[in-house]
């Protein structure tokens, strides 16, 4: 369904007003976070608020940002399928190859996630079918800003064409098991993830 230009998911239909105060006030806090002028700022400030007095918080109660014990992030990553060639994307940041996908946002279910970051990034549509393994970012040797586990499912395409989000996605295309960069040319952790996906592994856990 959409609204206003919004689209509707279908786990948004019969949400109590106290899970829709919750996903409001995690949307009202990234707002705040990336909003670039004070009068945004503002008016997510003041739906913070509503979203708090709409899931019946407490004025004292913590935000979904100061709630201890502080734990680690969730993403998930799309290792779309198409015949035996994987889906891959050259991030804009890096220069590297990797998986599609992103942050899991409040309220999301892992499944419809990992579809709409695939739509996002690539044009592509997918249906995911089983989970390849669960990923930690510690695991990668590396210094990062946040703890993040990856949730890597696999799938299949079911349509759309290929076509590169322009900010975040340099380049974007189908690889065979031979047709792979080099795995210094993959972002952290993700070669591994590649290989495990094109050969059938399900279940796998850092």
């Amino acid at each position: 369904m959409v609204m206003g230009g919004y689209v509707v998911k279908n786990e948004d239909q019969g949400l109590t007003p106290a899970r829709i105060g919750q996903i409001l006030e995690a949307l009202a806090l990234d707002g705040q976070h990336y909003a670039d002028n004070v009068y945004d700022q503002a008016r997510y400030a003041r739906i913070h608020k509503l979203a708090r007095i709409l899931g019946g918080l407490p004025e004292d109660a913590p935000l979904l940002s100061e709630i201890t014990p502080v734990t680690p992030k969730v993403g998930v990553d799309g290792a779309v399928i198409n015949g035996d060639a994987i889906l891959l994307i050259q991030r804009k940041d890096t220069e590297k190859w990797a998986l599609p996908g992103g942050a899991v946002e409040v309220g999301e279910r892992p499944s419809r996630a990992v579809i709409r970051e695939v739509e996002e990034e690539t044009g592509i549509h997918m249906k995911p079918d089983n989970v390849v393994g669960v990923f930690d970012n510690w695991m990668d040797r590396r210094v990062v800003s946040h703890h993040l586990y990856h949730i890597v499912i696999r799938g299949h395409k079911i349509g759309g064409t290929i076509k590169p989000q322009p900010e975040e996605i340099l380049a974007a295309g189908w690889f065979t098991m031979d047709q792979l960069p080099p795995a210094d040319a993959f972002h952290p952790g993700h070669y591994e993830r590649v290989l495990k996906a094109l050969r059938g592994v399900i279940g796998y856990v850092d």
